[in-house]
């Protein structure tokens, strides 16, 4: 049984420990992964798996800079786990790295070893330091690439004697190349757990893979660029990159042209010139830009005629996704603009990466880039590609054409109020629109009727017994109080916020976070009297937090409580997909308003997910036992004036909670002091 485990990893040695993953400018190889390996790291932080549980703000007015675990950690926490990155992020270096490491290690390898895998990492821009390990038993790694349309049962047949040895872990390289990826996910769902000793692995083009219907067993981890740190460890004076630049075969590609101070060289445009005149004579230049067009029309012998060591560097996934783009952005600029837009639209998921270097291309030559946007924003396309590409050329390029903003905006509308598309896809859409003006109503209010609240689940003993409360009729918010809104309050009253990047446009339909329990009251205070001097409310109307009654009357409606069961906001069973809880694995707020599937009987949307929200109700001091327990009753729990260290009730957990916390009967709390970037509320209309 071990036998085969051992050829494999013997195979896996021989194949991959002497392939190039950093090359110099001539098109020679210069590393191998085991000296060339950058660690990478994901956007889960230890603030993220400090917050899954109840937590403890030990100084609440001193945020801290959030702290990421790397690749390696992650896939260690869990037995099932998802890495999405975009083309070019690391994930097959990452993939390879692991698995060389771990046969090396089981095979004593002089190159690949268990010490690899050791190396400290800057957890942050602020070069925050700590090492990275395997501290799991040795494992017997299986790499197994998925190719361009493969069918599972041709890869199950690949992998099939492997799985009958035993303990292993398997490392599945691009999910996205499956015919039905929504299937393959499944069918690794049901090897999972029919193999109880075996640990999978899977990487995806998170682009590609957006809204897949992902299983409730399965963790999903999303790949970082190269922080401002890691940056500086490889080259003390290149200028930062940032977003797609960070992505790690760009920066030392970058850094590779010994331009570190020419910042013409942070475009892909620059830095493609410099290699690609470096490598081949300008004559070839143009039989490049053919070959590569070719190349992503599906002709896998598009560079046949190049010398043997040319083709090794154009087959390499460094050249590939580094150098492919600009150099295919190039044949673009020769077409006219219809079949531009054909060739654009014969494969979005893969010519969208052209689009960008096309855009400085026309520009350079002073042509106008309002067809390309307008032909991006009419092509009719379910996952929103060339509608979001088109409204970020809108933002980015044409704020003085208000026409075109016009009809820009109408189509990122359109496409919110009529789309199926998954909450990731449309979350990208509401964000593009809220930089053109959302013109949506965040303050809309939801008339809910009084009625008897049945509050309290069996499925945790902190939310027992199940019992009925008497509500009176008060209006709520549709979604809790977006950056937007909650900047406002801010600008008028010089309240500190130590909220990162929410006054940026994209985010302004985002729910605020970073809130204390007083800034939220301090809100609803100023809100009241600014909304009966505008004539919004009565003198005997007040705007406040929901008292924990009222928030769950609101969530649930008049579902009654099923044994065994957890309520949601849509019925008794968990649906994947309808509320940005941890499932979906985001693991930030996104905007509101995204699935009307997800919203609660009486209409009220977002109430689980997305971020926990404050309720005027007191918890006690022991986080872990209510010192309010259930039954609600008038106890002196919405005593708005008890002390500091008496915590507040949260309600509806947030993006990073599970389903078994992200529903309607699962209580949390928190110091009314503590803020975090999952915390933040929604108002009521009341009478006094």
């Amino acid at each position: 049984m071990v036998e085969f485990l051992r050829q494999h990893a013997a195979s896996l040695l021989q194949h991959y420990g002497n392939r190039p993953l950093l090359w110099n400018m001539d098109g020679t190889a210069q590393a191998c992964c085991a000296e060339g390996y950058i660690p990478l790291l994901t956007t889960y932080t230890k603030e993220d798996k400090e917050a899954k549980g109840l937590r403890r703000i030990e100084n609440p007015q001193s945020p801290r800079p959030p702290v990421h675990f790397s690749t390696l950690e992650v896939v260690q926490q869990t037995s099932f786990s998802l890495l999405l990155g975009e083309k070019g992020s690391g994930k097959t270096s990452f993939a390879l790295d692991l698995a060389l490491n771990l046969a090396g290690s089981l095979l004593h390898h002089s190159k690949y070893n268990l010490e690899n895998l050791t190396r400290s990492i800057p957890r942050n821009d602020q070069n925050f330091i700590e090492p990275e390990s395997w501290t799991l038993p040795l494992t017997w790694p299986v790499y197994a690439p998925v190719y361009p349309q493969d069918h599972w049962h041709l890869f199950y047949a690949r992998i099939e004697q492997i799985l009958k040895q035993g303990n292993c872990l398997l490392i599945i390289d691009g999910l996205e190349n499956f015919s039905n990826p929504d299937e393959a996910l499944k069918q690794l769902e049901s090897l999972h757990l029919a193999h109880t000793s075996l640990r999978l692995v899977i990487l995806a083009n998170d682009f590609l893979c957006q809204g897949l219907c992902t299983p409730a067993t399965l963790t999903k981890f999303s790949i970082m660029g190269l922080n401002a740190a890691q940056q500086r460890a490889l080259s003390v004076n290149a200028p930062i990159r940032t977003g797609q630049a960070a992505l790690p075969n760009l920066v030392t590609a970058a850094n590779a042209t010994n331009g570190q101070q020419n910042k013409a060289l942070l475009t892909s445009l620059a830095i493609t010139a410099a290699w690609v005149n470096n490598i081949f004579p300008l004559s070839l230049n143009k039989t490049l830009q053919t070959a590569v067009t070719w190349y992503w029309q599906g002709n896998n012998g598009a560079f046949d005629h190049f010398p043997q060591h040319i083709q090794l560097f154009l087959a390499s996934p460094f050249a590939q996704t580094t150098f492919f783009p600009s150099i295919a952005a190039h044949a673009l600029l020769e077409m006219t603009d219809e079949a531009r837009l054909s060739t654009l639209e014969s494969d979005l998921s893969l010519w969208r990466l052209a689009i960008a270097p096309l855009v400085a291309l026309l520009q350079k030559r002073q042509q106008t880039i309002e067809p390309l946007i307008r032909g991006l924003l009419n092509i009719a396309d379910p996952a929103a590609i060339a509608l979001r590409y088109g409204a970020n050329l809108v933002i980015q390029h044409t704020r003085h054409d208000l026409s075109l903003q016009k009809t820009c905006r109408s189509a990122l509308m359109g496409f919110l109020q009529h789309s199926t598309a998954p909450i990731p896809t449309k979350n990208e859409v509401a964000q593009l629109l809220a930089e053109l003006g959302d013109p949506r109503r965040f303050d809309d209010l939801i008339t809910i009727p009084a009625g008897n609240a049945t509050l309290g689940s069996g499925t945790h003993v902190n939310s027992t017994p199940v019992h009925t409360v008497p509500v009176k009729n008060f209006k709520i918010s549709r979604f809790p109080v977006t950056n937007l809104q909650y900047a406002c309050f801010v600008q008028q009253t010089a309240r500190p916020w130590p909220s990162l990047n929410a006054l940026q446009p994209a985010h302004a339909n985002i729910p605020a976070t970073n809130v204390t329990w007083y800034d939220a009251q301090a809100y609803c205070n100023w809100l009241t009297k600014l909304w009966r001097k505008q004539g919004r409310i009565s003198s005997t109307e007040v705007i406040r937090l929901p008292t924990e009654p009222e928030w769950e009357w609101a969530a649930r409606g008049t579902q009654p409580d099923h044994p065994g069961k957890i309520c949601y906001p849509w019925g008794q069973q968990w649906h994947p997909g309808l509320c940005n809880s941890s499932e979906l694995g985001l693991n930030v707020p996104i905007s509101v308003g995204l699935s009307a599937a997800g919203h609660s009987p009486f209409g009220v949307e977002d109430m689980v997910g997305q971020v926990w929200e404050w309720t005027s109700t007191l918890w006690g001091q022991d986080m872990t036992h209510p010192d309010y327990a259930y039954p609600y009753c008038n106890d002196g729990r919405e005593n708005q004036n008890a002390p500091a260290n008496v915590r507040r009730v949260l309600r509806g957990g947030c993006f990073s909670s599970p389903s078994i916390k992200a529903n309607c009967s699962y209580r949390g709390s928190l110091e009314p002091n503590g803020f975090w970037r999952g915390n933040g509320f929604r108002i009521v209309v009341a009478q006094y």
